[in-house]
């Protein structure tokens, strides 16, 4: 086939199949290959060639599509995800990834098996590194990598599927496995009729600013395509949005002021070409920058602003949970350690940004997103809507990872709202950079810890003080502050305990659901503080958590008494092959000079084992 022709058309097989497309100028070939040639399965997650997941194969070799101009392509072969199973290899690959279950969220998938097969097709027999190394452009979420790399490894290895049972420690194929490893699997991007309004939000710049706007209806007339702009004025029912129901307090769009940066003020809506042209910078809004609060010491000052009514201090809500007397435990303990610790803000970084399409059928408003949550995303969009919940529908898409954010609302009223006034179906998709700025993130924490211990290693007395930064809005900042009292005890027994916590407003992203609500950094502060005890005691650190480690029939630190099923000390135990070898591993780090101190502690690495004691 001819690569070009004078109207500016070119030519390329995609998988083996002749096709013509005519690209706009600089216009990238994943955007060719999802929009006008129906290759969804070339999935989009940065548009920065960071996470890889859009890879392809181009004339054998891998490549972002993301990255690759579309005229690249002309008279060259370009093979997605789509075509593995036409090639034997491909069909083996996938079997391995079903057989190692290496395909989890599914987003990353087919850019992994892309990369995976043109590793192989040069290397037979690859070993782990190669795979590592070959794979290293396409990032996952949530795997950690080990199955995906067992998977490529095992094809190469003379491996045959076996036939597993489904019983337990026999393998077997994800249910939804087959659609991720071809691309076949439709998340919030993929879902979209064809010729959807496109909705893109504007956004605050400022972590605190007033701002109005100016004659929009007279802006909108000079703006061909644009259909409509959507503001705080256009919500029929309740403008809040929030995962507790006595806790809602986040705007749909915000009125008179902001108060983080990446707030939505308003939703411009428009045909898909007029999109592509649009420039939110030169949407008629102006700001007034304010001075913020942007960390709970500042919150907390007497003299600081209440960025929300009746909140004193900042202070969202708090909690608290006590039992014996651990001042006096302290008091009497051989030794105390105390320690301060501080964790930031995290991003959960899932490859999928947040996406969907709403549409008007049948009478209710239909509404297609990547959510964790469609039940409570209804309730919720029932009031913003100010419709009877069989009014709604939420239709799940796949979720290219949420590991929490993704329970909170993000594109759905935006899109709900587009399709109401305009009467056509509306679709979203975030930018990497509109994710990460608008989305909940792990609280960042300040934790206070004083840890007592007697001389034989048993814990007497533990007071914990922590303060979560929740961000602007309250999003699952009450869940964090209630739970972490309740779990800053770990599976210990302590018999003498006192924690308390506050969820404080600041001028940031709302912080809300990662994995474990507030937990992990806690754990953090306790482990450490924990080995530093064992120090002082001149006591093995397995060992002091074996001596206190909780037990069945035990009480918690709330009372509750588990007669089966407390499995930790059964999980000490296990560790203590891997420990002992990470303890002489380390002793012959520390009495080895220079390349042999520097093979010891990779060494150490590769067996698992932890290195924060190691110099």
């Amino acid at each position: 086939m001819d690569r070009s022709d004078p109207s500016g058309s070119i030519g390329f097989h995609l998988n083996q199949s002749p096709v013509a497309v005519r690209p706009l100028a600089g216009e990238r070939l994943s955007q060719v290959l999802r929009a006008r040639l129906g290759a969804l399965e070339v999935k989009i997650g940065c548009n920065a060639g960071d996470c890889g997941a859009c890879t392809v194969l181009l004339d054998g070799a891998p490549v972002c599509a993301c990255l690759t101009p579309a005229q690249q392509a002309a008279g060259r072969l370009v093979e997605t995800a789509s075509g593995l199973l036409r090639d034997p290899l491909g069909r083996r690959l996938a079997a391995s990834f079903q057989d190692h279950q290496a395909a989890q969220c599914g987003i990353c998938t087919p850019g992994m098996v892309m990369a995976a097969i043109a590793l192989l097709r040069g290397v037979s027999k690859p070993t782990p590194g190669q795979v590592a190394d070959a794979l290293g452009g396409v990032l996952c979420r949530c795997t950690g990598y080990r199955k995906i790399i067992d998977a490529v490894v095992a094809v190469g290895s003379g491996w045959l599927s076996p036939e597993g049972s489904g019983a337990i420690g026999t393998p077997f194929g994800r249910l939804d496995g087959a659609a991720k490893l071809t691309g076949a699997e439709a998340y919030g991007d993929d879902v979209a009729p064809p010729g959807a309004l496109v909705v893109q939000v504007i956004r605050s710049p400022h972590p605190r600013a007033a701002f109005r706007f100016v004659d929009l209806e007279r802006w909108l007339i000079g703006q061909p395509g644009l259909a409509c702009v959507l503001t705080a004025r256009d919500v029929p029912g309740l403008n809040a949005f929030g995962v507790i129901p006595s806790f809602v307090d986040q705007p749909v769009f915000a009125t008179a002021e902001t108060r983080f940066r990446g707030e939505a003020v308003a939703a411009v809506v428009g045909e898909a070409e007029a999109m592509a042209r649009f420039d939110p910078a030169g949407f008629p809004v102006l700001w007034e920058p304010r001075d913020p609060v942007l960390d709970p010491a500042s919150a907390l000052a007497e003299a600081a602003i209440e960025l929300h009514s009746g909140k004193a201090r900042n202070i969202l809500c708090g909690g608290f949970v006590a039992c014996g007397d651990a001042e006096a435990a302290l008091a009497r303990a051989d030794i105390v350690v105390e320690g301060q610790f501080e964790t930031g803000f995290v991003e959960h970084a899932y490859i999928e940004p947040e996406a969907g399409f709403a549409r008007l059928c049948d009478g209710r408003i239909e509404i297609h997103a990547c959510t964790q949550a469609p039940m409570m995303d209804r309730a919720a969009m029932a009031l913003i809507l100010a419709m009877p919940p069989e009014a709604i529908r939420i239709v799940p898409t796949a979720v290219g990872g949420g590991f929490g954010a993704k329970l909170d609302l993000s594109v759905q009223p935006y899109i709900a709202l587009a399709a109401l006034k305009t009467g056509r179906p509306a679709r979203i998709t975030y930018t990497r950079g509109e994710s990460m700025q608008s989305t909940t993130k792990r609280h960042p924490a300040r934790i206070s810890i004083h840890l007592g211990a007697t001389s034989d290693g048993r814990i007497c007395g533990l007071t914990v003080g922590a303060d979560f930064n929740t961000g602007a809005y309250a999003s699952w900042g009450p869940t964090v502050a209630t739970r972490v009292p309740v779990h800053a005890s770990g599976p210990y027994r302590i018999a003498d305990y006192r924690a308390t916590s506050r969820a404080i407003y600041t001028n940031n992203p709302p912080a809300g659901a990662f994995r474990g609500f507030g937990v992990p950094q806690m754990a953090i502060a306790q482990e450490s503080l924990f080995d530093q005890m064992a120090d002082r005691l001149g006591i093995d650190p397995l060992e002091f958590r074996l001596r206190n480690a909780l037990a069945n029939g035990a009480p918690t630190v709330c009372g509750q008494v588990f007669a089966t099923g407390v499995g930790i000390r059964e999980c000490l135990e296990a560790l203590r092959p891997a420990w002992a070898r990470h303890k002489a591993l380390a002793a012959a780090f520390n009495a080895s000079p220079g390349v042999l101190r520097r093979g010891v502690g990779l060494a150490a690495g590769w067996y698992g084992c932890g290195s924060t004691s190691l110099p």
